[in-house]
């Protein structure tokens, strides 16, 4: 079996189930900044950087990553 990276499952799952993502993302944006730049770099990874569910912040966010 192969081994795929904790950011894959994420992206994975994410493409499964994009409302969930977009309703993670919002909750994230209200309550834990500190996990923001995470959960960023793992939505991008499972919907590209142009992702419609990003703000303007998030995409400066991501590119300056």
């Amino acid at each position: 079996m192969k081994d795929r990276s904790h950011n894959q499952a994420m992206a994975e799952q994410f493409r499964a189930d994009p409302a969930y993502a977009a309703e993670l993302l919002a909750e994230v944006r209200r309550d834990d900044p500190a996990e923001l730049r995470v959960l960023l770099r793992q939505l991008a990874a499972a919907f590209g950087p142009e992702w419609p569910g990003f703000s303007e912040d998030d995409r400066n966010t991501l590119s300056s990553a």
